[in-house]
């Protein structure tokens, strides 16, 4: 996706006299000779942008000095540009005063000022303008047009040069696919010194040289990751984003402007018998300072030691002081049993994947740890998880998955009060089959206090604050689980849910398109695209998200093509109706299932009838039917017998 809009956008740079600079992640920044074609090139960009359903620009644009090293592109231009690009709306532009005042009087553009703002490794305060991209006059705006304002082109040194310095206007775009700023508005963390309060732990490589051991490494990953996440100070990004850079080319600053963190930690473990050495070093993301370095061995029976080890000493390293909780869990270690730990990180290896046979595979691993190691906390959270998980993934009736996974959470925190996941899972539980909103919300709470850079346990908090009507504070919810793993499909996905939820029905639906867009096999994503279009009465949407959801979740051949007929002969009664008799003739289906098609056929009673055998079978989806389309059509909220559904889900419905 970004390849392609960096194919759009080129030639709009080079037509306005325009050079690419540097691409950096999502980012680029051009250079051009005057304000004016930098910024009709900016509202171009916009335009052509406004037709892409998934994906947003934000634009800053500043006059300054610019240099270039090789591949490095630095200087007051570059700082500034980087720091008023956030400013912007996604599909705005933000620029600097000094770049306002040589287009101001140019005709046919309307910029809005926007106050004194303070910015971040800018020494005095700057006047910022937003331009208007739409109601800027649509003509041809390239080289004829520069010189109306009477401004002069800024001399441009060549760019052959290995290095050149010079003032120049510098812009930069930044392609808004989750909807995250270049720099966040509210921390602009990049600093060039200062403190860290942010960090990423990169995939440690395995120098093993065995490729089976793969899942060695990636889960000394993730277990140093939860060990440094126990500093509740500092905001810890999550495994799923990290692991995107495994065998990465990209520089450390890179990354870190892409994950928005302050430092890096990197480094590498090698397994060889019964002992363990990690090696590590803490790197300053913004200027690529090594601050530490320390290399560790122990036997393998000692990891966890070893983990907490690292992670008081980058405490320390980057001044954060510990609290006597942080300090009392990351002390609290103990020996492990090697094989223990193996079946344990094979069950994380498997159950990272999410899918219903690889969940199943982590399961019987998490299993085996317990029969090596019965005291062993963290594999009776992943049981936990896992039976969490496998009502919805593979379809397993709720009774026979759910109180497993209580029991098993249960256990966890009778050997380990401390461990916030297990919480999370106790509360997942209360909310998707006890239907306790009390008890669920009083587990998620602990959980996220004990460990707040949890972003799964927020991302499930926050669809439990929307399916209970709670939106503003479940976006704030699912803001944080994003700032903490911000390149999960997965929360992206509950991101556009709620988005939609709360009333920002467009920004909903842009986040799910984007996900579709970069995942097409996304399955969750195409299915509530196509939930959301079919209540809606949208034809065309709601086919093609119909069909791309079966298509990517296994449905039979007879299933897809007649659904498919079904729509060409009747349009979207026909595709509901030969999906309603489609299901009939599958196994394992929900009767959330039933119930929906039922609904979008206006086939209320029916619909109700299946609403009731959900309840009795205590289906997970009875937790949407407050807030979730199609419950919300007002035929069903007239209902009595739906009303009296609500009711007995002790939902707060007047």
């Amino acid at each position: 996706l970004i390849e392609r809009h960096r194919t759009m956008m080129k030639p709009v740079v080079e037509k306005h006299r325009g050079e690419v600079l540097q691409y950096v992640g999502d980012g680029t920044f051009c250079t051009f000779e005057s304000a004016i074609e930098a910024v009709n090139a900016a509202i171009d960009i916009q335009r052509i942008f406004e037709i892409e359903d998934e994906v947003n620009l934000r634009i800053g644009i500043h006059i300054g000095d610019v240099v270039v090293k090789g591949d490095e592109v630095y200087g007051d231009g570059v700082n500034v540009a980087s720091r008023l690009e956030p400013l912007a709306e996604p599909g705005g532009i933000c620029i600097s005063g000094e770049v306002y005042n040589q287009i101001k009087n140019q005709t046919g553009l309307n910029a809005t000022s926007g106050g004194r703002k303070e910015l971040k490794n800018v020494k005095d305060p700057l006047d910022i303008y937003y331009i208007d991209s739409a109601s800027a006059d649509k003509k041809d705006s390239s080289a004829a047009h520069a010189k109306e304002d009477g401004s002069q082109p800024i001399d441009k040194p060549g760019s052959k040069k290995l290095i050149y310095v010079g003032a120049g206007v510098i812009a930069l775009l930044i392609l808004v696919v989750w909807n995250n700023p270049f720099f966040s508005s509210s921390e602009m963390e990049l600093e060039a010194s200062g403190e860290i309060r942010s960090i990423a732990v990169l995939p440690l490589a395995n120098l093993s040289n065995d490729p089976n051991k793969e899942y060695f490494s990636d889960g000394m990953t993730e277990a140093l990751i939860a060990e440094i996440a126990k500093i509740r100070a500092l905001k810890v990004i999550s495994r799923t984003s990290v692991m995107r850079y495994k065998n990465t080319e990209k520089s450390l600053p890179e990354i870190a402007r892409e994950l928005k963190v302050d430092a890096i930690l990197e480094g590498s473990v090698l397994l060889i018998g019964d002992e363990v050495r990690i090696t590590a070093q803490l790197i300053r993301a913004a200027t690529d300072e090594h601050l530490w370095a320390e290399s560790y061995t122990d036997k393998l029976e000692n990891v966890l030691s070893l983990q907490s080890r690292i992670a008081k000493a980058i405490a320390k390293e980057i001044k954060i002081t510990l609290t006597p909780e942080d300090k009392n869990r990351l002390e609290s270690v103990r020996k492990i049993n090697p094989e223990a730990l193996e079946a344990y990180l094979k069950g994380k290896f498997f159950w990272n994947k999410r899918t219903a046979e690889d969940i199943t595979r982590a399961l019987e691993f998490y299993k085996e740890a317990i029969g090596e190691d019965p005291a062993y906390a963290l594999a009776y959270v992943g049981i936990a998880e896992s039976y969490n998980l496998l009502h919805e993934y593979a379809g397993i009736p709720s009774k026979d998955t759910y109180p497993k996974a209580m029991a098993a959470a249960k256990k966890a925190l009778e050997i380990d009060q401390t461990l916030g996941e297990a919480h999370i899972s106790l509360a997942y539980a209360y909310h998707e089959y006890i239907w306790d909103w009390e008890k669920a919300e009083t587990e998620f709470l602990k959980g996220l206090e004990l460990n707040p850079n949890y972003a799964t346990g927020r991302q499930w908090y926050a669809e439990f604050l929307a399916r209970q009507g709670r939106f503003e504070e479940s976006l704030v919810q699912v803001h944080k689980s994003r700032e903490l793993d911000p390149l999960a499909m997965v929360i992206h996905i509950a991101e556009g849910y709620v988005e939609y939820l709360s009333g920002n029905r467009e920004k909903g639906i842009k986040l799910l398109k984007s996900v579709s867009q970069l995942y097409p096999n996304s399955y969750s994503a195409n299915w509530m695209l196509s939930l959301i279009y079919r209540t809606g009465g949208y034809d065309k949407e709601a086919y093609k998200y119909t069909m791309k959801y079966i298509r990517t979740g296994g449905f039979p051949t007879d299933f897809i093509e007649s659904v498919e007929e079904g729509y060409h002969v009747s349009g979207l009664d026909g595709l509901n109706i030969a999906f309603l008799k489609s299901l009939t003739g599958l196994e394992n289906v929900r009767p959330m299932d039933f119930a929906a098609s039922y609904a979008y056929l206006k086939e209320y009673e029916k619909s109700i009838d299946w609403l009731e055998e959900s309840y009795k079978q205590k289906d997970m989806g009875m937790t949407e039917i407050f807030v979730t389309f199609p419950f919300t059509d007002p035929e069903f909220r007239s209902n009595p017998r739906f009303v009296a559904l609500l009711k007995k889900m002790n939902f707060k419905y007047e």
